[in-house]
C-alpha cells in the first residue's frame, strides 16, 4: 500500500494566513467605522451633492457602493480584497515563496495598520490602498513585459488605480512619479531616450486620467471645486501666524500695509492660538479666522513669499515645528492615532439611515490599538527607515518587479517629505500610505529574500 503524505507548500501557507487576515478584519470591523469626514463624503455620494472640500472622487466612490448596499460595508470588503489581493499577488512577482513570507505576513496582521485601519472609512486608507494595488499592477506588468496583449492589460489597471489615488489624496501624485520613474527604468532598455518617454508618459497619463474621474465625479450644479488656491491659502495663513508666533520680531508689513486692521487681530491673537499640532486651534478663535481670509489672498501670498526669501530659516523652524508633528509626534495621543464606531452630527447620520456606534467590540479595538502605541508599530520614522533599507536590497537584485517595489519604498518616503511643506495637523492617518509601503515591501521582501535569492544566483 502506498503511503499518502501531504505536502503543503509555503505558497498555500502564504495565500492561507492572508486570507484569514482578511477574514479577521472584516469579521472585527464590519460595517467599518466611519468618522465626520467619512459620514459627510457618504451623504454626499448618496444625494450626489457637493458640500465638503473632500475629494470628490472620494465620495462618489462610496455613492457607488452604497447604492448597491447602503452603507459602506461593501466598499470596506472591497477595499480589504484590493489590499491583501494585491499582497497575495506577490506569488506570482517571484519564482519562489519562502517559509519567511507566511510568518511575516501574520505579524503584519496583528497591527492596528492591517486589522483596524483597513475598516476605517478615510481617504487616506484609500489612497494606501489604491496606490499600493497601482504599483502591483505596474510590477506585474513589468515581470510580463514581454507579453505585449498582458502587458497593456495590467499597464492600464495600473494606469486607473494611480489615477484614482492621485485624486484622493492631495499629493497622491507622488506615487504616480515614482510610478512613472519605474517604468521609464523597466521600459527604457537602458536607453535613456526611451526611459524619459516612457517615465513622462505614465506620470502624464495618470494625471490626466485622474483629472478626467474627477470631472466625471462631480456633481452638476455643484459649487466651484476650491481647488489647489484654497489649499495653499491654509497652508500660507498657517505659516505667517507660526513666524509671529515663534519670532515676535517678524511684522506682517505687507499684509499691514493692504489692511492694518485685521492684521492687527492676527499678530495679535495669532500667537496665542498657534501650534504645531494642528490650524484647528486657529480656527477655533473665529475673529481670528476671519480676519485671516479678510486680508486679500494675493496679499497673504506675497507676505509668505516675503517670510520665505527674506527670513528662511525662520520659515524652515516653522515648518519644522509642523511637521515634527506629523512624522514623530511627542505625545502621539493627542494626534488621533486610531478611530473606531461611527459618529457624525445627526443631519447627516438621520438621511443616511445610520446610527451612532461605540460598542463593545469598537472600546476592545480602540483598547487593543493602544498596545502599540508608543512602540514602533507607531513610529513613522521606522517606516522610513525599512523603506530606505528595503530599497537598497531590491534595487540591488534589480530584477523588474524589484525595481517597481523599491519605487513603492521610495514613494512612501517622499510622501512623508512632502509634509514639511503641506503639514497642518498630525493626525496619524496623514503617513498612512508611508507605513502601509513599508509594510508591504517587508512582505513582498520575505516572499522571496533578496539576499537569498542574489546568493543562489551566484551558485
Amino acid at each position: 500500500m502506498t503511503g499518502f503524505r501531504l505536502q503543503i507548500s509555503p505558497r498555500v501557507v502564504f495565500l492561507a494566513v492572508l486570507a484569514a487576515s482578511l477574514l479577521a478584519m472584516l469579521w472585527e470591523n464590519l460595517p467599518g467605522h466611519l468618522s465626520y469626514d467619512t459620514v459627510a463624503q457618504l451623504y454626499e455620494g448618496r444625494f450626489h451633492l457637493r458640500e465638503t472640500w473632500g475629494p470628490a472622487l472620494y465620495a462618489k466612490i462610496l455613492g457607488l457602493f452604497d447604492a448597491v448596499i447602503p452603507g459602506t460595508a461593501l466598499y470596506v470588503i472591497v477595499s480589504g480584497l484590493l489590499f491583501f489581493g494585491s499582497l497575495g499577488s506577490f506569488c506570482a512577482l517571484r519564482d519562489r515563496t519562502s517559509w519567511v513570507a507566511p510568518l511575516v505576513a501574520a505579524l503584519a496582521a496583528f497591527t492596528p495598520q492591517v486589522l483596524i485601519y483597513q475598516a476605517i472609512v478615510w481617504k487616506d486608507v484609500a489612497f494606501a490602498n489604491t496606490a499600493i494595488a497601482g504599483m502591483v499592477f505596474l510590477a506585474h506588468a513589468a515581470r510580463n513585459w514581454s507579453n505585449l496583449r498582458w502587458r497593456w492589460v495590467l499597464l492600464g489597471a495600473a494606469l486607473l488605480f494611480l489615477a484614482i489615488a492621485s485624486q484622493v489624496r492631495q499629493n497622491g501624485l507622488i506615487v504616480a512619479l515614482f510610478g512613472g520613474l519605474a517604468l521609464g527604468w523597466v521600459a527604457g532598455s537602458r536607453r535613456w531616450r526611451s526611459a524619459a518617454i516612457w517615465a513622462l508618459g505614465g506620470f502624464v497619463a495618470v494625471a490626466v486620467a485622474g483629472q478626467l474621474l474627477t470631472m466625471w465625479s462631480i456633481p452638476a450644479r455643484s459649487p466651484p471645486e476650491p481647488g489647489v488656491k484654497t489649499g495653499l491659502g491654509i497652508v500660507q495663513n498657517y505659516d505667517l501666524v507660526g513666524a509671529i508666533a515663534l519670532d515676535p520680531t517678524y511684522k506682517l508689513s505687507i499684509m499691514a500695509a493692504a489692511d492694518p486692521a485685521d492684521t492687527a487681530i492676527i499678530e495679535t491673537r495669532g500667537p496665542l492660538e498657534y501650534s504645531g499640532r494642528r490650524v484647528d486651534f486657529i480656527d477655533r478663535d473665529k475673529a481670528l479666522n476671519d480676519a485671516e481670509w479678510n486680508v486679500p489672498t494675493q496679499v497673504v501670498a506675497r507676505q509668505w513669499v516675503d517670510l520665505i526669501g527674506k527670513r528662511p530659516l525662520l520659515y524652515l523652524r516653522v515648518r519644522w515645528e509642523d511637521f515634527r508633528w506629523v512624522f514623530a509626534p511627542p505625545v502621539i495621543d493627542w494626534c488621533l492615532p486610531i478611530y473606531v464606531g461611527v459618529d457624525a452630527p445627526a443631519e447627516k447620520m438621520g438621511p443616511l439611515k445610520l446610527e451612532h456606534r461605540y460598542s463593545d467590540t469598537d472600546v476592545g479595538l480602540a483598547n487593543y490599538s493602544t498596545w502599540f502605541l508608543d512602540t514602533p508599530i507607531y513610529w513613522h520614522g521606522f517606516y522610513v527607515a525599512i523603506s530606505l533599507g528595503l530599497a537598497g536590497l531590491l534595487l540591488w537584485r534589480r530584477e523588474p518587479a524589484d525595481i517597481v517595489m523599491a519605487g513603492v519604498q521610495a514613494a512612501g518616503v517622499a510622501f512623508a517629505a512632502s509634509f514639511f511643506i503641506i503639514s497642518i495637523a498630525c493626525d496619524y492617518r496623514y503617513l498612512y500610505f508611508t507605513d502601509l509601503a513599508a509594510i508591504a515591501g517587508v512582505i513582498y521582501a520575505a516572499v522571496d529574500p533578496p539576499m537569498l535569492s542574489r546568493k543562489a544566483l551566484r551558485l
